[in-house]
Parts: structure tokens; C-alpha cells; sequence
């Protein structure tokens, strides 16, 4: 009797233990990666960082060496690395990016409207006229540089979407104060502003002095600042490209993990490579 009270004890006291959450990179190897999703995971992957599936070398190349342990995510790695150091990769980047924002403008349009601005300035028969092709072909020409620095690497994925945001084909397709604020909330934070920031967005963008966020602002440029220095603008881009390759919203712990990371050592790039690696997208 004896033992038997010791045994039930023993019994309550491990189920009363606290449960051990295992997240989604701790999960047990996977053993049912089959040739076909392998193949998949190779053409997926071209088709999201060079916009092209792979030729039939690069295909058979590609399987030959993944296929030698499909579980080891450091084969992966290498596989991703190598199709980002592509020049390609980055244009892709930036026009997938023009796709979502400026309804898919492209470089060949980017530098007609340039050219088009400059003869506008050249044939202004006043002031306000100069000004105003002027700063269409100003912000036209920093957006340039900042396509360009993106391409080479010196230029962040912020300062492209801040840029972007102050395209003149932007202001085209979101006509007026309020439609801008609105849709770069939308953009940038996947939601609508809520009527407090509305008020103070438009006020900044529309060159009065004002706070959001705790901090102060009175242009467009302000506004793009503030808004890109806020986590929720990271979390946009969580959002973004888990939608995109893995067709689904991040929960709260991959958010939470994801926002670590952007604040710290990672940029578009890293996070795209950790998905792109994952389990989850190989077999997506």
C-alpha cells in the first residue's frame, strides 16, 4: 500500500511538470522531403529571388547537391547565398517591390520620366513652373540613386521604400494628402492609421509642424522618416514576406523573433535567406 501511494504520488507530481514549447526550427527532422518537393523548392526558389526558373544545368546542379542530405538547412543556405549574389537578384528585389507600391513601374519607365521632367524644366517660362518640374525631377533622380545604390549594396531596403514612397507615379496613384498617409499605412504597416495619426500624418505631410510618434515633423520626408524608424514598419516587412513565400501571416512568436533579429544584424536579405531555408518553404 505503501508503494503504491508513493507511485500515484510520483504519478501527480510529473504531470503537474510545465509543458515544453518546441518552436518550429527545434521540430524533428522532416524524413518525408521527397524528390519531387525537392525540385519544386529548386524552381520556387529561382522564381523568388531571379524572377526565371532554372536552366536544366542549373536544375540537375542544384538537385545533385541538395538532394545529398535534403535535411541539412547549411546546403540550403549555400544554395540560397548563391542565387542572391546574382546581380539579377536585387533588380528583382527592387521591382517586386515597384510591383507592390507603384503598380510595377519599371526602370526603362523611371528613366523616360526623368528625361521627360528635364525637358519640362528646360522649356519652364516661369519660377513656379521651373520649381515645380524641378522637384518632380529631383525626387525622380534620388529615387534613381537609390535604385542604383540598392543594386551595387550601398543602399538599404528603407532608404529604397522611403524613395519609392516619394515618387511622383506614388502621388499619381494615391492622389492628395489623406490618400498618401492612408496608403502608406498600408504599405508600410499593413493597416489602416487609426484617426489620431491620420490627423498628425496629414498635418506633417502637409508642412506643419506636429508629433507622431514622439517625434516631430513637418514635410512628407518627416513623415516617411517617422514611420520607418517605428518596429511596426519591420513588422510590415515580417508580414510582407511571409505572405509572399510561405501564404500565410507570422505569429506572434516568429514576429517577435523576426523583430530581434531587423533591430539588430539582419536586412531584407537575411530575412529572406531564413525563409527561403526553412523547412516550411521547402515543403510549402
Amino acid at each position: 500500500m505503501k508503494y503504491l501511494s508513493l507511485l500515484a504520488f510520483l504519478v501527480l507530481l510529473l504531470s503537474c511538470e510545465k509543458s515544453h514549447t518546441v518552436y518550429v526550427d527545434e521540430f524533428p527532422i522532416d524524413s518525408t522531403i521527397t524528390d519531387v518537393e525537392l525540385e519544386n523548392y529548386i524552381n520556387r526558389s529561382y522564381i523568388a529571388i531571379l524572377n526565371r526558373k532554372p536552366s536544366e544545368d542549373e536544375r540537375i546542379s542544384s538537385f545533385l547537391n541538395l538532394s545529398t542530405d535534403p535535411y541539412d538547412r547549411s546546403l540550403r543556405g549555400n544554395f540560397i547565398e548563391e542565387l542572391q549574389s546574382a546581380s539579377r537578384a536585387r533588380w528583382v528585389a527592387w521591382q517586386m517591390l515597384s510591383d507592390r507600391i507603384l503598380d510595377g513601374l519599371d526602370t526603362s519607365s523611371l528613366s523616360a520620366d526623368i528625361e521627360r521632367y528635364e525637358s519640362f524644366v528646360a522649356a519652364s517660362s516661369n519660377v513656379s513652373e521651373l520649381e515645380y518640374w524641378q522637384a518632380l525631377r529631383d525626387r525622380s533622380l534620388r529615387h534613381y540613386a537609390a535604385y542604383q545604390g540598392w543594386l551595387q549594396g550601398d543602399s538599404s531596403y528603407t532608404a529604397l521604400n522611403r524613395c519609392m514612397f516619394r515618387m511622383p507615379a506614388y502621388d499619381e496613384i494615391n492622389m492628395g494628402t489623406e490618400n498618401f498617409v492612408v496608403s502608406v499605412y498600408q504599405h508600410a504597416f499593413h493597416r489602416y492609421p487609426t484617426d489620431a495619426e491620420l490627423s498628425e500624418a496629414i498635418s506633417i505631410a502637409e508642412h506643419n509642424w506636429s508629433t507622431l510618434y514622439g517625434s516631430n515633423g513637418n514635410s512628407k520626408e518627416d513623415f516617411l522618416r517617422i514611420i520607418t524608424q517605428q518596429n511596426e514598419y519591420w513588422q510590415g516587412l515580417i508580414i510582407t514576406l511571409f505572405e509572399q513565400y510561405l501564404y500565410r501571416a507570422p505569429d506572434t512568436h516568429e514576429v517577435l523573433y523576426y523583430l530581434s533579429r531587423l533591430n539588430t544584424d539582419w536586412g531584407y536579405s537575411e530575412m529572406q535567406h531564413h525563409i527561403l531555408t526553412s523547412s516550411e518553404y521547402v515543403k510549402s
